[in-house]
């Protein structure tokens, strides 16, 4: 199972179109795959607390503790809720999608990217890059869509809107300074 789980993390950060269209399970089951990212994403959790912990203040080392016990139940939560949102979009933007269990083993598979997190100081980031690759390829290599598109549709235009939002809020708020201050600036 080690050799197993190690080949398939090292295919998915290496090449996930590759894994994602030639070697994951075309089954509709999907016990495999979540078995699989609730092992990874622990593991890997509690490899990223152990090299994280001597930068960190006690009490922020226990709250990791505690957050370790519960990251089976979350990760198995997470999926599920991401992969729901994310078929619902492929749903309206693949004609030749498969089903939602295809896009819930993506999901689950994608978390090869765990491990990742254990390189100091930059892993959580690295880690979070190379998820979103493999969420697009596969994504792309099994509901047979482009991987351009996926990329602006998961990426390009949630950074857009969030650039968007945070303009609003912050000339919301410079109004709002603004109209605070006239009333200390003389009148003209």
């Amino acid at each position: 199972m080690i050799e197993k789980y190690i080949s398939i993390i090292r295919a998915i950060i290496v090449n996930p179109y590759d894994y994602f269209s030639k070697e994951m399970p075309e089954d509709d089951s999907v016990k495999e795959a979540m078995i699989f990212a609730v092992v990874v994403t622990t593991l890997s959790s509690a490899a990223y607390v152990a090299v994280q912990t001597p930068f960190l203040p006690a009490e922020l080392t226990a709250v990791l503790v505690v957050a370790l016990i519960l990251t089976p139940l979350g990760v198995f939560a997470g999926l599920y809720v991401s992969a729901f949102f994310l078929h619902g979009v492929i749903f309206m933007i693949c004609p030749k999608r498969k089903n939602f269990k295809q896009t819930l083993k993506i999901l689950a598979y994608s978390s090869a990217t765990a491990p990742l997190m254990i390189i100091p100081l930059i892993g959580a980031f690295v880690s979070a890059i190379f998820n979103i690759r493999a969420w697009i390829f596969g994504i792309s290599a099994v509901h047979d869509v482009s991987a351009l598109k996926i990329f602006m549709l998961f990426v390009i235009i949630p950074i857009i809107l969030t650039m968007a939002l945070v303009i609003l809020i912050a000339a919301v708020f410079g109004a709002a300074i603004l109209s605070a201050l006239s009333d200390f600036l003389p009148s003209v």
